[in-house]
C-alpha cells in the first residue's frame, strides 16, 4: 500500500522570466523527460499570446456608459503537455485588473490566474497529475508562479467635436501587442 504525504517545496531561488518563444532544444528535452522529472526539476510554463485591451465610452462628458478590460492567453504545461486557454473580463474602474486580487478561472478546472494591470504582474495557479512513475499511485502537483510582463500598448482617445445629446461624447481604446513569456514556479506542492 502506498502512503502519500503532502509537502511543500521551498520557494525556488533564482527566478527568471524571459519573453522568448519556446526553443526547439527545450521542446526536445521536454519530450525526452517524463512528467514527474519535468515537474520536479525543470518546470517552466509558457504564457503565449497574452492580450490585454480595454475600452471606455462616454455618452456625455460626465457619464461613462460602457467600459471593460479584457485579458487572455494560452498556458502551456510542459510536464503533462497540456495547453489551456485563460481569459477574463474586468470592470474594475479606472484601470482594469488594477490590483491583481481577483482570481479568474481558465477553461479547464485546474488552472486560474490574476493580472495586475499597473505592474504587469501575471500570476498563474495550476494543478496537474503525473502517472509516469507509478500509474497505480499518480502524483498530483500544484504550482504557482508569476512573471512581470512588459506590454507595448497604444492608448487612443476620440472626442466628438460636434457632440449633442444622444451621441457618443468620447471613446478611449487601449490595445496591447500580444506577448509570450515563460513562468517559473515560485511554489510547488505534491500530494
Amino acid at each position: 500500500m502506498h502512503c502519500r504525504t503532502l509537502f511543500t517545496l521551498l520557494p525556488l531561488l533564482g527566478l527568471t522570466a524571459t519573453a522568448s518563444p519556446i526553443s526547439t532544444r527545450v521542446a526536445e528535452a521536454t519530450e525526452a523527460a517524463g512528467c514527474s522529472d519535468i515537474s520536479f526539476k525543470s518546470m517552466l510554463w509558457t504564457a503565449s499570446n497574452f492580450d490585454f485591451h480595454a475600452s471606455f465610452i462616454y455618452s456625455t462628458p460626465a457619464h461613462l456608459s460602457s467600459r471593460g478590460g479584457y485579458a487572455s492567453f494560452d498556458l502551456f504545461n510542459p510536464a503533462d503537455q497540456s495547453t489551456t486557454h485563460c481569459d477574463a473580463a474586468s470592470s474594475q474602474f479606472p484601470d482594469y485588473f488594477f490590483d491583481g486580487t481577483v482570481q479568474y478561472k481558465c477553461n479547464d478546472t485546474r488552472s486560474s490566474f490574476d493580472f495586475n494591470r499597473i505592474s504587469g504582474q501575471l500570476r498563474v495557479n495550476q494543478s496537474w497529475v503525473c502517472s509516469d512513475q507509478d500509474p497505480q499511485d499518480p502524483i498530483t502537483f500544484t504550482g504557482r508562479g508569476d512573471v512581470n510582463l512588459t506590454l507595448d500598448c497604444t492608448d487612443t482617445t476620440w472626442v466628438n467635436p460636434e457632440w449633442t445629446i444622444g451621441e457618443i461624447y468620447s471613446s478611449r481604446d487601449i490595445k496591447c501587442a500580444p506577448v509570450e513569456s515563460e513562468i517559473k514556479p515560485t511554489e510547488l506542492s505534491v500530494a
